[in-house]
């Protein structure tokens, strides 16, 4: 997930895969997005590279939180 939030902060050309083409489940988007958040608000505050650092932070502590985030799919909605 660290790798999908970072490459959506540098505004890559696969940052614009959905979630399914990314291969996440729903618990995993939804860190994915709460880290793309955290993200651009470092960034504007401290710079990129330091705005990365905290992606691969925050999403190692919420995977943690969650066990892998690895739950199912299958009824997939964004997260609220």
């Amino acid at each position: 997930m660290s790798y999908w939030a970072k490459e959506t902060l540098k505004g890559t050309y696969w940052s614009g895969l959905d979630w399914e083409q990314k291969g996440l489940s729903n618990e995993q988007y939804e860190i994915q997005e709460e880290a793309v958040a955290a993200g651009r608000a470092e960034e504007r505050t401290a710079g990129q590279d330091k705005a990365l650092e905290l992606i691969d932070q925050l999403v190692a502590r919420r995977c943690a939180e969650r066990d892998g985030a690895t739950w199912s799919s299958e009824n997939w909605r964004p997260p609220a």
